[in-house]
């Protein structure tokens, strides 16, 4: 058998595909037929297989396949990454919210070897974990206007998103891939003379959001398309564990920001957005409100910047002793994200380990179809803002002979510079 923890087992190792493989499927209910969302989930463009069993309308049974693609992260980086090359590594296990990766994998690596990161590092740490969450929220409102056919929502939604991505690119350099976390603190501060304009940048995005809000609570078709649809009650968010927006949306009042605080959440605290109605409606209220919330959480953070002296931003990091161990919890944009560490020798980590909080919501997704009818699948599953990141593969397209061409890792590592 293979063995991929074991010390020897290379991170390289790629097994030959078996093409004859098939997933365990589900025997669907007498009388049922199969609707296959997937294996190429359509709608966030992802690897995923949603099999709904349907009588009519009616969703009456479902099975779920997904981890289709391993890329083998957490290998890399305990087998040929040193302790502040992965935080580059851990940025892009998300499209959307690796800020919130890199942050935690640093922080457990501080827990464990005892680092104290300065007041104004872990300020700048959490106006990025907001403007992340703020981005991403828009993100997924904009997406769930486009799967029930209001595309207007939709482009209003990407278009009050769009400042916020400057904002990040003006504070790190980065739209997306920040690249300022590292052991013991950040690698750019947020100098005095960019604080008035990200004030005004944020004032700007603050009354587009509530325009938006106000306009989909005024709309009575999307309320009806999001009122009632993939409910999932305060008694089972509890016994499934589900965490995030999709927790608080069924009246879970939990927030790793204010469980366990971390970063500077304890001098800027945030304020825990529940709903009671557990539903698709109640999870976007809770975002909305938290883009909100978040607006102030760094307006706040940026006044406490104000205060501090400029370049503090690292604490001085020696030798990680090997052997010790540390948890590290952030609350990501879709809940709670959790790294384990446990220091090894040659300035690398020995073991590192990830659960990002999809691991959590999407394998209870389909908990939300029951009774439902196949036009509200879509939406329920996407309720729970499901993350099925891939890079796996590339295609070129020559726009001149019109030739597509896809190429598979390997492909791309023969044709690489150097």
């Amino acid at each position: 058998g293979l063995y991929p923890l074991r010390k020897d087992f290379p991170h390289n190792y790629r097994p030959e595909p078996d093409y004859s493989a098939k997933p365990p499927l589900k025997e669907p209910p007498e009388g049922a037929t199969v609707l296959p969302i997937g294996p190429f989930y359509l709608v966030l463009e992802e690897p995923a297989y949603f099999r709904l069993f349907v009588e009519g309308e009616r969703i009456v049974g479902w099975d779920y396949r997904g981890f289709y693609n391993h890329r083998g992260i957490e290998k890399l980086g305990e087998s040929a990454l040193t302790y502040n090359q992965i935080p580059f590594v851990a940025e892009r296990i998300c499209g959307i919210c690796g800020f919130v990766h890199a942050c935690c994998y640093c922080q457990a690596v501080e827990l464990a070897a005892g680092i104290e990161v300065p007041l104004r590092a872990r300020l700048i740490r959490t106006i990025m974990l907001e403007l992340e969450r703020i981005h991403s929220h828009l993100l997924w409102l904009g997406l769930a206007g486009h799967i029930v056919g209001f595309d207007t929502v939709f482009m209003q939604a990407w278009r009050v998103r769009e400042p916020v991505m400057w904002l990040c690119e003006f504070i790190t350099g980065g739209r997306k891939h920040y690249g300022i976390n590292v052991v013991g603190g950040v690698r750019r501060d947020i100098p005095k003379e960019k604080h008035e304009k990200i004030l005004e940048v944020l004032d700007g995005v603050e009354a587009e959001t509530k325009a938006l809000k106000e306009a989909i609570l005024g709309d009575t078709p999307l309320l009806m398309r999001l009122r009632d649809v993939g409910p999932l009650s305060k008694e089972e968010a509890w016994e499934v564990a589900v965490v995030g927006p999709t927790a608080r949306g069924s009246k879970v009042d939990i927030d790793s920001r204010v469980d366990h605080p971390y970063a500077a959440y304890d001098v800027v605290p945030p304020e825990v957005i529940v709903y009671d109605t557990c539903d698709t409606l109640a999870r976007t209220l809770v975002r909305v409100d938290e883009v909100l919330d978040a607006i102030r959480i760094v307006r706040e953070c940026v006044k406490e910047l104000g205060g501090l002296r400029e370049g503090d931003i690292m604490a001085e990091v020696g030798e990680i002793p090997a052997g010790r161990e540390a948890i590290s919890v952030v609350e990501a944009p879709r809940g709670e994200d959790v790294h384990y560490v446990l220091t090894g020798p040659d300035n690398r980590p020995y073991r590192w380990k990830v659960r990002a909080p999809s691991y959590q919501n999407i394998q209870f997704s389909v908990l939300l179809l029951r009774d439902q009818t196949i036009a509200d699948a879509p939406l329920a599953i996407a309720s729970v803002d499901p993350c099925f990141s891939c890079t796996e593969r590339m295609e070129v397209v020559d726009i001149r002979g019109g030739e597509v061409r896809v190429y598979t890792a390997e492909e791309l590592a023969k044709r690489k510079r150097g």
